[in-house]
């Protein structure tokens, strides 16, 4: 299901062809069909090669069957700007919630890779603009100079060249305080990935002392996801607010997809770690147990393209993560009443009861069923598509 291929280069006059491996980070430039634009400025300029940086820009690369990019790998976009030829000009396409959430991510990824990172961000937008991030080895390249010049006539953005730097952060004795920008009111607040509470104030700091969180500003935090947070240097944390995938065309066309033909199986845990889930998987995957709200309507969704049911066990505290999804037919939602689903997905996992690599669906739901029962859980079973248990 994953391809891969090189975009055949145009020609650009009076310039020898330059190689480019471009890395697109997040969902939004594919949903809205801008990254066409951008890949058609590059490919004029000579061989280009596209990765997808993350989960959610390799679903959607998927969605819209954009085989030209490169799907193969997770791997965080700092990852994929490193791990390149180093002959090729490096690209980063982002299109932030704003532009100064931009800039500060452009900021972070590029302090992160040794080389020029040329990045264009929101583009199509009054705000857009293509930014140099100016590294050690590439300050007067004439081709990094070229094809940042290329990009913001074609894309008719203003350019930006910066010195790369890490994110300055406020810091007095043993407290670093790192403000964040763009916040709106109700939107969750990720950090590493994990969901430690919900605006209610546009201003937004995160506050460390002795490398732990210990208060974040303008936040309701919830204190399961704090406890989830080890040691953090928020100079380089990943720290974002807002939805993981604000627009989902993919899923309004097909809400409900048939289980791929497989009648046993081994069972995997996706626990929290939505971001994991293709590594997971293979052909002998009957279905995946799936632990959190959000992490279950991430899965389903996921998953659904390679026809894999889920079994999610879920307590009903979501944030709202991931705007619209599909899921597999026969898969089932348990949605639990007295108990956490942290602490019940931990318990079943560490029972050892679904390490059989021979189960039904059927006997796997049971299992789950069971257990719960066994220990006193409390639940509502949610039956997803038209299948009964096999």
């Amino acid at each position: 299901m994953v391809m891969q291929e090189t975009v055949p280069p145009g020609r650009a006059l009076n310039h020898p062809a330059i190689g480019i491996r471009l890395v697109i980070h997040g969902p939004e430039l594919i949903d809205s069909g801008k990254i066409a634009d951008i890949v058609d400025a590059l490919r004029a300029l000579g061989p280009l090669r596209v990765l997808a940086g993350g989960t959610m820009a390799r679903v959607a690369a998927l969605d819209k069957h954009l085989t030209f990019v490169d799907t193969s790998k997770n791997i965080h976009t700092s990852d994929a700007l490193n791990h390149v030829s180093d002959k090729e000009v490096l690209v980063l396409a982002n299109c932030g919630k704003t532009s100064e959430t931009g800039r500060v991510f452009g900021q972070i990824v590029s302090s992160r890779v040794r080389r020029s990172v040329i990045h264009v961000e929101r583009p199509g937008l009054i705000d857009g603009s293509v930014i140099l991030w100016r590294g050690a080895d590439g300050d007067t390249s004439r081709d990094v100079q070229y094809v940042a010049r290329h990009l913001s006539d074609r894309l008719s953005l203003k350019l930006v060249k910066k010195h790369k730097r890490e994110l300055s952060v406020e810091q007095t004795d043993e407290v670093v305080t790192r403000h964040i920008y763009g916040a709106r009111l109700g939107e969750p607040l990720l950090v590493q990935g994990m969901v430690v509470g919900t605006v209610v104030d546009e201003d937004v700091a995160v506050i460390v002392q002795r490398g732990r969180i210990v208060d974040i500003a303008g936040v309701a935090t919830k204190a399961h996801g704090l406890e989830k947070i080890g040691n953090i240097d928020l100079s380089t944390a990943y720290v974002k607010t807002g939805h993981l995938r604000a627009s989902n065309e993919a899923c309004v066309q097909r809400s409900m997809v048939p289980a791929r033909p497989l009648q046993r199986g081994s069972v995997i845990f996706v626990n929290h770690r939505a971001d994991e889930t293709l590594e997971s998987v293979n052909e002998t995957t009957i279905c995946a147990i799936t632990v959190g709200d959000d992490t279950t309507t991430i899965c389903g969704d996921i998953l659904s393209r390679a026809g894999i049911p889920i079994v999610g066990i879920t307590d009903g505290d979501g944030d709202g993560l991931y705007t619209g999804s599909c899921e597999v037919e026969g898969s089932r939602i348990l949605r639990l009443n007295n108990a956490s689903d942290d602490d019940i997905g931990f318990l079943l996992e560490q029972s050892g009861a679904l390490n059989s690599g021979n189960c039904t669906l059927g006997k796997v739901i049971k299992i789950v069923t069971d257990f719960l029962r066994q220990n006193g859980v409390e639940f509502v079973v949610i039956n997803l598509g038209k299948d009964g248990l096999r």
